[in-house]
């Protein structure tokens, strides 16, 4: 059974954290716009910036806290053969479950998972929802990004050592020994 949860104030920006005491029991929502240039890690990785379109909810459920995204939209990134741009589709759900210490790991069934305790030491338990739906977006950009039926521009590097074999100066040197003996 998930708790109510009560809504972030409207057309106001996604906050960096959130207070865990504060919002662990009644839940959090927020639903809104979030520019690609405030999230810097992931805006290092793309061009062109553009913004994504973002449901967040803190919620408890069968005893687990756990905080759900969801996000529609994409970015574009430099395509690794053509450097041209390339979209990615960042659309998807995105669930963690907040555990307390390593023996809750047997109530969420594989799902992936943070330990409260290494969120920071601090005596106000801070929940860095902005940080930790940027490394969801960026575990899902691909490592080596490129177009499926992309040209390179850059010659191969097998055509270019086999050019490079034919046209050895000290090939001439080697043949000449062979004669001297």
């Amino acid at each position: 059974m998930m708790t109510q949860t009560h809504k972030h104030p409207d057309n106001q920006t996604l906050p960096n954290n959130i207070l865990l005491e504060k919002w662990a029991d009644i839940g959090f929502h927020w639903q809104g716009v979030i520019a690609i240039d405030e999230l810097p890690r992931l805006s290092e990785q793309t061009v062109g910036g553009g913004s994504l379109h973002a449901l967040v909810d803190l919620a408890k459920q069968d005893g687990v806290l756990w905080l759900l995204y969801q996000v529609t939209g994409g970015v574009s990134v430099g395509c690794q053969r053509c450097l041209e741009p390339l979209s990615i589709d960042l659309s998807g759900e995105y669930r963690l479950a907040l555990l307390n210490d390593e023996s809750e790991i047997g109530l969420i069934d594989g799902a992936e998972y943070v330990l409260i305790d290494e969120l920071g030491e601090s005596a106000r338990r801070l929940l860095p929802i902005k940080d930790l739906l940027e490394d969801e977006l960026m575990l899902a950009l691909p490592l080596s990004p490129r177009h499926e039926d992309c040209d390179m521009l850059v010659e191969s590097a097998g055509d270019k050592i086999e050019e490079e074999v034919q046209e050895n100066p000290f090939a001439a040197l080697a043949a000449l020994k062979g004669k001297l003996s």
